[in-house]
């Protein structure tokens, strides 16, 4: 009987449904720790959150033959040896844009009506109605700049020009002229639309082509009253000079769900600096999404193990891995 790896830590219910899913055709096993995972060396069928495999973890497992990830990111895969080895990668695509993008607009209202200084005064008995009046926002009538229009940016696309505003975005694969006009948004190169973006949110995945994306350069350009948000990954923003940038005030605010080190250092750059937002990573961890993506896992696990051809959409490598796509 084949085998699948379940690596990482998972919410009870995703278990129990993966093991719904899975458990009359395949032995299941079950990795937490990313010490144990860097010794094994008899996986077939991976499913990955949290932890990492490696280009050794990799050579180690002759017979791997499909590493699925739990969610949108593949960062965590040396996808490069897994090209080599003609290993098949595969994530959850569109599954959880709606809970990113909704995590987004979370991070963008409460920065603009500074939601966390304003709750902590009113608990600490302080009726503070004047001290942020000159500098709280709306997002209708501003100009949101996106950095990347994949399932994640479109979502955010829509779902800010709902509350009123105008949608650029930037991306290194530029849609057709059909695609922007449907949508409703318009492409820019990356300078301008820092330069003229109100609010800059960012939905890239993290590649040798977007680590360091945002450097104190690029924030430089932005407007003194302008926000970033990302909720992708951790390290395409410069961590050490957003922070200056946020210290000396020549911009609004930040707010990150992600970031180079996590969990984030207790005593990193951010900590004790006012106007940023931090979440653990959680954006696509809602309730809603367990069973959704515990049923797109298994039926990659289940395509690939009857020889059936891959979504695109889920394919990360199907331009240089000979696995089949359709």
């Amino acid at each position: 009987m084949s085998k699948v790896t379940i690596v990482g830590k998972y919410p009870d219910e995703a278990y129990e449904l993966i093991t719904k899913g899975l458990s009359d055709k395949f032995e299941l096993d079950f990795i937490t720790e990313q010490d144990d995972l860097n010794k094994i060396s008899d996986l077939e069928y991976v499913i990955l959150r949290t932890l990492k495999i490696d280009e050794n973890i990799i050579r180690n497992n002759k017979n791997l033959k499909l590493i699925q990830r739990w969610g949108a990111g593949y960062d965590t895969v040396d996808i490069q040896e897994a090209n080599r080895r003609n290993i098949p990668v595969t994530v959850a695509n569109g599954i959880n844009s709606c809970a990113v993008a909704e995590h987004t607009i979370l991070l963008i209202l409460a920065l603009y009506r500074h939601l966390v200084q304003l709750n902590n005064k009113v608990k600490e008995g302080v009726w503070d109605r004047t001290t942020y009046a000159s500098n709280s926002y709306t997002i209708n009538g501003k100009r949101v700049g996106l950095i990347g229009l994949g399932a994640i940016g479109k979502m955010v696309a829509l779902k800010t020009m709902a509350l009123g505003a105008e949608v650029v975005y930037y991306d290194l694969y530029r849609l057709d002229k059909e695609q922007e006009e449907s949508l409703n948004v318009k492409f820019l190169k990356l300078d301008e639309l820092l330069r003229s973006s109100d609010i800059v949110s960012i939905h890239l995945p993290l590649t040798s082509d977007t680590v360091d994306l945002i450097t104190r350069h690029e924030l430089d350009m932005m407007k003194k009253n302008a926000v970033i948000v990302n909720t992708s990954r951790g390290g395409i923003i410069k961590e050490n000079d957003l922070a200056d940038i946020l210290a000396t005030g020549n911009i609004l605010g930040a707010g990150l769900d992600s970031f180079e080190k996590e969990p984030y250092p207790r005593d990193g750059r951010f900590n004790g600096i006012d106007n940023i937002i931090m979440t653990p990573h959680i954006g696509g961890t809602v309730d809603d999404l367990i069973k959704p993506m515990a049923e797109k896992v298994t039926e990659n696990i289940m395509r690939v193990h009857e020889n059936k051809g891959l979504n695109k959409r889920d394919y990360i490598n199907h331009k240089d891995c000979s696995y089949p796509a359709e």
